[in-house]
């Protein structure tokens, strides 16, 4: 066969699968939005204290996570791509604050059937979930369980930072934990101040009765 008749052949079989490549591209696209908006409403959901609601978004955040990791598979220029790593650690910042604070348990990256990489993403991503809730707990009076949030974070942060790897291997994780530290800081301070003038409000108290 002349080499001129091949040419076409094996341009043809390559456009088949660009083509394929785009429309997976596409639909993985539209997915990684959604998968990204319901994990934003089961968090919001979550702090808002409606558990079913935040858990019925979970669950299609999940579904839809699924899907896009299927579309995916064929293709590991998508499935290692910034473009599903960021949606899944979205979707892994929502399963674990919902476990956390709704199961008390933290569930692993085999677990969610996901890949190391954006499951660190979106654990470094909850220490900011937590710490909205260790305040919002605090504003409620709840100082004990403002506590026990900031203890997890902590936990998260020690866990985190003996991560020592580029940004090539683990990308963002390194300022993620850098991020963690710095909220950790904050909410101490923060507790430690309210905690400090409630025990002078009990003394001043005390006194008074003596």
């Amino acid at each position: 066969m002349d080499v001129r008749d091949i040419i076409p052949s094996v341009v043809e079989s390559a456009d088949r699968f660009l083509k394929s490549l785009d429309s997976d591209r596409e639909e993985i696209v539209k997915t990684s939005r959604d998968v990204i908006r319901y994990s934003g409403w089961s968090i919001t959901y979550l702090h808002q204290g409606d558990i079913a609601k935040a858990k019925e978004n979970l669950d299609k955040c999940e579904n839809l996570t699924r899907r896009m990791l299927d579309l995916s598979s064929a293709h590991p220029e998508l499935a290692y791509s910034g473009l599903v790593y960021n949606a899944v650690s979205e979707y892994v910042e929502a399963k674990l604050f919902y476990s956390i604070v709704v199961e008390g348990k933290v569930p692993s990256f085999e677990e969610l059937k996901v890949h190391p990489v954006p499951y660190l993403q979106g654990l470094g991503d909850v220490v900011g979930e937590l710490r909205r809730l260790s305040l919002e707990k605090l504003r409620q009076g709840d100082i004990d369980l403002a506590w026990r949030l900031l203890e997890i974070m902590e936990a998260i942060y020690t866990s985190m930072r003996s991560l020592d790897y580029p940004d090539s291997v683990l990308p963002g994780v390194r300022h993620k934990v850098d991020v963690a530290r710095s909220l950790i800081d904050d909410t101490k301070a923060i507790l430690v101040d309210i905690q400090s003038r409630e025990e002078l409000k009990r003394a001043l108290a005390e006194a008074k009765r003596v």
